[in-house]
């Protein structure tokens, strides 16, 4: 299952703490990770059905009174091993995938613990300073008359160092005792 930027983790990250129907998944997802992600109810219904089938996560049927059954939906033993390592894994380093993937690991890093928040802070640093180092390697062995090429590179390596001046902030702000 690609993960190309995909709410799926999130869910499976909510599901991580407690069981959830359908629904309150989709609010949980629109109440705390608004401004990351932006997708309708039935997308998330796809999302569910997809994890369901991948068997990481497993519903219960729960019969209501002349409605359909609802289903309540439980992270499997392979879900919780999928989602830990995504937890685990560093963020590609472009801005919109900080911007998204990286901030929803960050979020569920800091359900977890204080040090699973610091690791994943420090680990992203450290995996976009080597990436801006590579970026400003390749921009440096390009010739000069390559203009276009040049202004490409230049603005993600531009990005890319204001990113990491913003996770470094993040670092000092978010994990440090008080």
């Amino acid at each position: 299952m690609s993960n190309d930027l995909s709410p799926q983790y999130a869910l499976l990250g909510f599901l991580y703490f407690q069981p959830m129907h359908g629904y309150d998944l989709h609010k949980h997802l629109d109440n705390n990770l608004h401004e990351l992600w932006h997708i309708s109810q039935s997308q998330t219904y796809n999302i569910l059905k997809r994890l369901e089938k991948e068997g990481w996560i497993c519903p219960t049927r729960e019969p209501q009174e002349k409605l359909p059954d609802r289903s309540c939906f439980t992270l499997t033993p392979l879900g919780k091993e999928q989602f830990k390592k995504w937890l685990a894994a560093p963020t590609p380093s472009s801005v919109r995938a900080i911007r998204i993937e990286f901030l929803t690991r960050l979020y569920f890093a800091s359900q977890i613990d204080e040090d699973a928040c610091s690791r994943l802070l420090q680990d992203q640093v450290a995996f976009t300073r080597r990436r801006v180092t590579r970026l400003q390697e390749r921009l440096d062995m390009l010739p000069p008359g390559q203009t276009f090429n040049r202004l490409g590179l230049e603005l993600r390596v531009r990005q890319l160092i204001s990113t990491l001046e913003w996770l470094e902030t993040c670092e000092i702000g978010l994990c440090s005792p008080d």
